[in-house]
């Protein structure tokens, strides 16, 4: 269906409020349309979302350009692509299938840090997006992935509810976050009885009669994920060094670091709870006010850490060249304090 005129003045609206943030990759009207439509055409609301998501785009991490990087970072070996191509019998749509129920997650949450494991996912989020793009414009309508999730080998365990409520909650809400009606719908197969007790009663008389006519094997080739072994899970310390800071709940604190041109930030963030950060630059006496300063690094609204969050910034020369502002935000914790230590340094170019 082609976009309405009512769509098309609220669009123009929106282009209008974001257009300095705005890369030519990425202002379409279909996606300014998700934007709009998953957020119930709140402009207001809208635009506040979608330029913390432009400028996450135009950050180092380069989002308009990730698709066509090859997909070899570390966690993909256990984390396979599920990106298949377009529906047959579904219009408009892209098909994406994910061995949810064989992916080691537990493991990948306990080798890796949040935001390497985000930055692998960014890999396939964007190449799902630019299969949608692309098929917007062969057929001139919106289009939207299916997302099919395979639980098979999907077990029930303290790990399975942890990760429901802790790690997989933040990557889930990061990418709803950032690619806002993507995905149109999910489909589950291969779901295992305990996921509700009706399932579990009903399993054995439904399955039983609708296999003597519906059921096919599935064979084709399925590239499975690969598990994490527990030898390589994290067991580093917190350094000596590490600057502690206590933040009581709903409140936020910072870190100010000085830092030159040419040189790089290092950091490492143990904590021991939910917690949202970014990194801004300061430039002489600005306000504290962080939607004014000049954002250095993209915010995470949600970081939960199994492992320590670690990473490094470099400082160009024609980028930062003043005080870096290290700002840590209070999100959602299970404790009365927000505890976190941080080794933070920066290295002068030699």
């Amino acid at each position: 269906m082609p976009i309405s005129e009512a769509d098309k003045n609220k669009i123009e609206e929106l282009r209008g409020l974001v257009k300095d943030q705005l890369t030519p990759y990425y202002d379409t009207d279909f996606n300014l349309l998700r934007w709009l439509k998953g957020h119930d055409y709140n402009i207001e609301m809208i635009k506040t979302k979608l330029m913390n998501h432009l400028l996450f785009r135009k950050s180092d991490w380069d989002l308009d350009h990730f698709a066509d990087k090859p997909r070899n970072h570390v966690v993909h070996r256990h984390w396979k692509s599920g990106l298949t191509g377009e529906a047959i019998k579904t219009p408009n749509t892209v098909v994406n299938i994910e061995q949810t129920g064989g992916n080691d997650y537990w493991g990948m949450l306990n080798s890796h840090p949040i935001n390497e494991i985000l930055r692998a996912r960014v890999h396939d989020l964007e190449s799902m997006l630019r299969a949608v793009m692309t098929l917007e414009k062969k057929t001139g309508e919106q289009c939207s992935v299916l997302y099919i999730m395979d639980l098979s080998g999907l077990r029930m365990d303290r790990r399975l509810t942890t990760l429901l409520s802790g790690g997989l909650a933040a990557i889930s809400s990061f990418m709803a976050e950032h690619y806002v009606e993507m995905v149109h719908s999910f489909v589950l197969v291969n779901v295992p009885s305990f996921i509700t007790v009706i399932w579990f009663v009903s399993i054995g008389i439904i399955v039983d009669y609708f296999l003597k006519f519906f059921y096919q094997p599935f064979l084709a080739p399925v590239e499975r994920g690969v598990p994490f072994p527990i030898e390589c899970y994290y067991k580093g310390l917190i350094p000596d060094n590490a600057l502690t800071l206590t933040i009581s709940a709903g409140k936020t604190g910072h870190v100010d670091i000085e830092a030159t041109e040419g040189s790089s930030l290092h950091w490492e963030i143990h904590s021991n709870g939910h917690f949202a950060f970014a990194i801004y630059e300061l430039q002489g006496d600005q306000s504290n006010d962080v939607t004014q300063m000049t954002r250095a690094y993209p915010l995470f609204s949600v970081c939960l850490l199994y492992i320590c969050l670690h990473n490094k910034l470099a400082l160009l020369e024609n980028g930062i060249t003043n005080n870096i502002e290290l700002l840590i935000d209070f999100c959602q914790i299970n404790v009365n304090q927000l505890l976190l230590q941080m080794p933070i340094f920066t290295h002068e170019r030699t």
